[in-house]
C-alpha cells in the first residue's frame, strides 16, 4: 500500500513541479512523513527519485536551445559545497525554522514576478555582460545547501536569479535548473545513503512515479510556452510559499 501511495504521490508531485517550478517536496514529504518514514529516509528518497527525472525534464526544456555549458558546469560544481552542508543540516536541525524564512522569500519572488509582468517571457541574454551573469555563481552556495535539506522553490530561487543576471526566459530557467541540479542530487543521495538513510523499497516506486511525472510535465510545459509556465510559477509558487510560512 505504501509502494503504491508513494508512485501516485510522485507521479503527481512531479508532473506541478516541472510546469511550475514549485518543489515536488512540498507535496512528497509531507505525505512520506505522515506515512511514518523518518525525515532524513523521507528526503533520501526525494533526492533518489530527483536524480531520475531531472534529466528528461532539462533535456524538454532546453532542446533546440543554446546552452551555456560554462554557466551551467560551474554553477554546479560550486553547488556543491552548499549540498555537504545542507545535508548535515537535514540530519540534525529543526526544519521549520528554515520553511517560514523560504516561504517568504518565496512569496516576495512571486509578487515580484508578478507585478513585472514581461519578467521571464522573452530571452535577452545578448543583452547581459559577463560581469553581470558572474553575479550568479556567489547564489549557487545558496541554492545548493538548500537543494539538500528542502529543494521546494528552488527553481523559482534559479529563474529569479537568471531573469536577471543571463536574461533567460522561463524555459531558460527551468531547464537549467534541472541540469544543474543533477549533479546536487546525485551528491545528496550518496550521502543520505552513506549515512544509512535508504529504503529500497519504497525508492523503486518514488522514481517511477516522478520519472514518467517529470517527462510529461516538462513535455506539456515547454509545448504550450512561457505564458503558461508564468501563470503556474505564480499559482503554485503562491501556494507553496504561503504553505510554508503557515505550516499547513
Amino acid at each position: 500500500m505504501e509502494a503504491i501511495i508513494i508512485f501516485f504521490t510522485t507521479f503527481i508531485s512531479t508532473v506541478l513541479s516541472t510546469m511550475s517550478g514549485g518543489g515536488a517536496s512540498i507535496i512528497n514529504l509531507p505525505i512520506f512523513l505522515s506515512l511514518g518514514i523518518p525525515f532524513p529516509v523521507a528526503n533520501s528518497i526525494q533526492k533518489i527519485s530527483a536524480t531520475f527525472w531531472v534529466v528528461p525534464a532539462a533535456k524538454n526544456y532546453l532542446e533546440g536551445r543554446k546552452i551555456d555549458w560554462v554557466f551551467l558546469i560551474i554553477f554546479s560544481v560550486i553547488g556543491l559545497i552548499g549540498v555537504y552542508f545542507g545535508v548535515l543540516v537535514t540530519i540534525n536541525v529543526n526544519q521549520r525554522y528554515l520553511e517560514v524564512g523560504i516561504g517568504i522569500i518565496i512569496i516576495f519572488l512571486v509578487c515580484y514576478t508578478y507585478f513585472h509582468n514581461r519578467l521571464g517571457l522573452k530571452e535577452e541574454e545578448k543583452k547581459y555582460g559577463v560581469i553581470r551573469k558572474n553575479i550568479a555563481y556567489p547564489f549557487a552556495l545558496i541554492l545548493g545547501f538548500y537543494e539538500s535539506i528542502f529543494g521546494a522553490g528552488n527553481a523559482i530561487f534559479l529563474a529569479s536569479i537568471t531573469f536577471l543576471t543571463h536574461g533567460f526566459d522561463f524555459i531558460d530557467a527551468l531547464g537549467y535548473y534541472f541540469a544543474i541540479i543533477f549533479l546536487w542530487l546525485v551528491f545528496a543521495s550518496l550521502l543520505f545513503i552513506q549515512k544509512g538513510y535508504f529504503n529500497l523499497y519504497l525508492t523503486i516506486p518514488a522514481i517511477i512515479g516522478s520519472t514518467a511525472g517529470g517527462y510529461i510535465g516538462s513535455k506539456y510545459a515547454r509545448y504550450k510556452g512561457n505564458k503558461f509556465i508564468r501563470l503556474m510559477f505564480i499559482i503554485i509558487g503562491g501556494i507553496l510559499g504561503i504553505k510554508l510560512i503557515l505550516g499547513i
